[in-house]
């Protein structure tokens, strides 16, 4: 009688810290949220995020079909934004290929898939420039969709 109490203790403790590690291995690779209900890891594997909240987490949404080429645009992005101190809460992309990154502080810029290196080029050339101290202060929203423009909006 005492063995199989301690047997059935042991297949106990043995499910629940099973259990415990699948959880931990999945919150160690939930790296992003997709379309707000699912988790995602870096290499675009999704899983279930039942009981796994995290506010620290990208959000990002778009088509199934689109989902790791959206996890290569925001490293590409991230890369990019995060020595200006500009952090991205989330990235949105539609099916026509326009992408909107949201900003910690509030603010939006927009980027067109097929032209995303040019203009994160260009936006990075705008933020290390003079003129960018004073028209980054209070902005709403930059949109470099233009050929050879960048459009702010301010608060």
């Amino acid at each position: 009688m005492k063995t199989n109490t301690i047997i059935a203790l042991f297949f106990l403790v043995f499910a629940f810290s099973a259990y415990s590690k699948d959880n931990e291995t999945k919150s160690k690779n939930c790296h992003f949220i997709w379309n707000e209900i699912s988790c995602l890891s870096q290499n675009g594997k999704s899983f279930d995020m039942e009981g796994y909240e995290n506010s620290d987490l990208i959000n990002l949404s778009g088509q199934e079909k689109d989902r790791l080429e959206l996890i290569d645009n925001f490293y590409r992005i991230q890369k990019e934004i995060l020595f200006h101190n500009l952090v991205i809460k989330s990235i949105s992309q539609t099916r026509s290929g326009n992408i909107k990154v949201f900003l910690k502080g509030g603010q939006e810029i927009r980027f067109q898939q097929h032209k995303l290196v040019d203009q994160l080029y260009r936006l990075n050339l705008f933020l290390i420039s003079k003129e960018s101290k004073k028209l980054i202060n209070n902005f709403q929203s930059i949109d470099l969709r233009y050929k050879t423009k960048i459009a702010i909006n301010y608060f």
